[in-house]
């Protein structure tokens, strides 16, 4: 079923409980809440939206029943009628009593391996000479990927923390062609432009494969004259895939452009940012996460919550500021693969989480009250209804290094993905 909805902008003074607010009138880290996309709840929810925005934008689908048909009434006046899928908003707004992580991480890992076995074939063929790349069955992949994100991304996002080390340039591609997704979806972009953004995400570095494997791989800082060709990757993957007709000028760009920088610091053509276009951009901000958060050969990564935080440093040079802070909104405060502690002392991993869960998310259970690991782990959604009653009520106090207990991410994702089959 489909229900026209839009995203639509309302006065403060129009305000009413029951209303989701998706933006805000200025960016939200300078405003009094933590994240944006909320539902006013009670009346002093509106007065405090009232007394920080003079309007805010209001998803008409995520509000309440009770006031949807005056947002209807109010989107219609506005011009602004959009059809989006029942199920979407459902997935987008929390986890429903029949939600199965399991299941879902079973179909998305199936297509995960699949997209891996095509990477591997692509890079070693591209390695040994071939200009020519199967953007067929690469298109056909993203279009699988776009349909399970599209439904439940929560899965997906989790299976991007399959990193390995040696095999950086492989899981990169995967990830970031995820990931890119993922912030589409949140985007709301239409099919057409996830079909895009998803293509050039997942060639994005293929030009690498023609850079020396004595510099890709490089233990050690590379010098000025190996960085330099380094650079060349960007150059060498749109010469590669220029002639196929299934590449569009939109994903070329993506390729050729993804190292671009607002400040015109980036490469090949040292782009200013009204110039770099908006999908090359949402690549390059999860093109630059994936790889901090990664390890590779000259360093450790660092965790999802920290990388957030230094993409958010580095917006001025770097990224376009608005796109950041919508990536910061659809990774959540606890982007999934954080390693987190409850204030009972329990360790857990955040396995998914939604623009009205952010606070409380869906985890993996890991160890007890006293940090003993458990035999078998469990699920908490912590954003069932049930915890509101609750006397002894969880919560998650600080995000923690998962080293410092000798977590291996990777290695419960491996043992948990194959396990769901």
């Amino acid at each position: 079923m489909a229900i026209e909805i839009t995203k639509i902008k309302v006065d403060a003074s129009d305000l009413e409980v029951g209303m989701y607010v998706s933006e805000l009138d200025r960016p939200w880290l300078e405003s009094p809440f933590l994240f944006q996309g909320f539902l006013l709840q009670t009346n002093e929810d509106v007065q405090d939206v009232a007394k920080a925005c003079e309007y805010v934008f209001v998803d008409v689908a995520n509000s309440s029943a009770a006031v949807r048909t005056r947002l209807q009434t109010m989107a219609a006046a506005q011009g602004k009628p959009t059809v989006v899928k029942e199920t979407d908003l459902q997935s987008q707004a929390s986890f429903d009593d029949g939600y199965d992580f399991k299941e879902h991480l079973f179909l998305a890992r199936k297509i995960y391996d699949h997209t891996r076995d095509y990477i591997d074939k692509t890079l070693t063929a591209v390695g040994q000479g071939s200009r020519e790349v199967d953007t067929e069955q690469a298109k056909s992949l993203v279009n699988e990927m776009i349909d399970n994100i599209l439904v439940k991304p929560h899965a997906m996002a989790w299976l991007t923390h399959l990193k390995n080390r040696d095999e950086y340039t492989l899981t990169h591609s995967i990830n970031v062609c995820i990931l890119a997704l993922t912030f589409g979806r949140h985007m709301q972009l239409p099919r057409e432009q996830l079909e895009i953004l998803g293509l050039g995400a997942l060639l994005h570095d293929i030009g690498k494969l023609r850079v020396p494997p004595e510099i890709l791989n490089k233990p050690d800082r590379l010098t000025r004259e190996e960085f330099e060709i380094m650079k060349t990757h960007p150059v060498e993957g749109y010469d590669i895939l220029k002639e196929d007709l299934l590449m569009s000028p939109q994903i070329l760009d993506i390729v050729l452009h993804h190292h671009e920088r607002i400040s015109g610091q980036g490469y090949p053509e040292g782009m200013l940012g009204d110039n770099i276009s908006r999908l090359t951009k949402m690549t390059s901000i999860v093109d630059v996460f994936d790889a901090i958060t990664s390890d590779r050969c000259y360093h450790d990564g660092v965790s999802p919550y920290i990388a957030l935080q230094n993409i958010y440093r580095w917006t001025d040079n770097a990224f376009d500021k608005q796109l950041v802070e919508g990536f910061m909104g659809c990774m959540g405060l606890y982007p999934v693969g954080s390693v987190v502690e409850l204030n009972q002392g329990q360790v857990a991993i955040v396995i998914a989480t939604t623009p009205k869960t952010k606070l409380r998310p869906m985890l993996l259970m890991l160890t007890d009250k006293d940090k003993k690991f458990l035999k078998s782990r469990r699920i908490l959604n912590l954003s069932m209804q049930d915890w509101e009653k609750a006397t002894a009520r969880l919560e998650i106090t600080n995000v923690i290094d998962p080293k410092t207990l000798g977590i291996s991410v990777r290695d419960i994702l491996e043992q948990e993905s194959m396990s769901a089959s």
